[in-house]
């Protein structure tokens, strides 16, 4: 049995969601990989950078407080590095520094930051290669639902040439809410009950988060170098409430969806906006908080549909696990 050092940078749901889950996985890690997780670093804006490589108690974290990232990078002795912090959508700060020095310490790098992925991807993926390590980053974009791995693992020269999605549930359940009536204030007041939304929900409502997701996917899956500035983008409060509840009546309800696609030209264009779906197509599926990831490849003539109904937070923190189960399977 081979002790792993495990460390959190950022300690909130998903990070308390990760801890717990590898509590529940002891034994299949045991079984199945040979590891035992020992957690020797957690750092937070509320905790501060807390290491101790004896050990540090995730349920009541203690330990020594470091100044920086490199300091308990070095008391922690990290051998991997789960990240789940804030997201900044327009340069992947400070998530990729931390990557960074992650890597540079000789740790693998499990992310669910998908700011990094826009920004670092290759500087990243390549820094990992040089260290012997691996960044992975499976819960960047549809939570635990395998997108990245999936096309890596499983659909080797498809010929992918187009990705669409609806990638974020609070913009549905505005929409929803419109469509039986309420108003755009209410929709939001339920995806925050819900715990779907942020205090300050534009980020879903305008199409951010779904444009980075978007650039994300198209850096990785298709060679691209986008931007979020790169990506057409309008939300959801471009629509009336009238036309939302229209289009409900008439069977053909709006979904903010994203969607990049390869030119003629070989060009890569991308825009993010609410668009009709038909019922019986691949974004007929979604409602609440329900995601879909549509592939299309020269082998699957109608697409391939990954869809994720009502994930959450060990959602997410499964698609860390997972990585982490890959890395240990490529490097034991």
């Amino acid at each position: 049995m081979r002790e792993l050092r495990v460390a959190f940078l950022g300690f909130g749901t998903v990070g308390r969601a990760l801890h717990a889950l590898l509590e529940r996985r002891r034994d299949d890690l045991a079984r199945e990989l040979g590891v035992e997780c020992r957690v020797t670093g957690i750092a937070s804006r509320r905790l501060g950078w807390l290491a101790d490589v004896a050990g540090v108690d995730a349920v009541q974290p203690g330990g020594t407080d470091h100044t920086d990232v490199h300091a308990w990078l070095a008391a922690s002795d990290a051998d991997v590095v789960f990240e789940a912090i804030p997201l900044d959508p327009m340069h992947g700060q400070p998530a990729l520094d931390y990557l960074r020095a992650a890597l540079e310490h000789g740790a693998h790098a499990i992310s669910a930051n998908k700011g990094p992925v826009v920004h670092g991807y290759r500087e990243l993926t390549a820094l990992a290669a040089t260290m012997r390590r691996e960044y992975r980053f499976e819960a960047a974009v549809m939570d635990g639902a395998p997108v990245f791995s999936l096309v890596r693992e499983c659909l080797p020269m498809s010929g992918l040439h187009a990705i669409r999605g609806v990638f974020t549930s609070t913009a549905t359940v505005v929409l929803e809410a419109i469509e039986r009536g309420a108003t755009l204030a209410d929709g939001v007041a339920e995806a925050q009950r819900l715990g779907i939304a942020e205090a300050d929900p534009t980020y879903d409502l305008d199409g951010w988060d779904s444009a980075v997701k978007l650039c994300a996917l198209a850096n990785v899956l298709l060679g691209g170098t986008l931007r979020p500035q790169d990506v057409q983008r309008a939300g959801i409060r471009s629509l009336s409430e009238q036309e939302i509840r229209r289009a409900a009546s008439e069977g053909r309800p709006y979904r903010l969806q994203g969607e990049v696609t390869r030119t003629s030209r070989g060009d890569l264009e991308a825009r993010v906006a609410p668009m009709q779906c038909r019922l019986d197509g691949p974004f007929g599926v979604v409602h609440g908080a329900s995601l879909v990831m549509h592939y299309e490849a020269d082998v699957f003539p109608g697409g391939l549909t990954v869809t994720s109904h009502e994930p959450d937070a060990v959602t997410t923190a499964y698609g860390m696990l997972a990585d982490l189960a890959a890395i240990l399977k490529r490097c034991p």
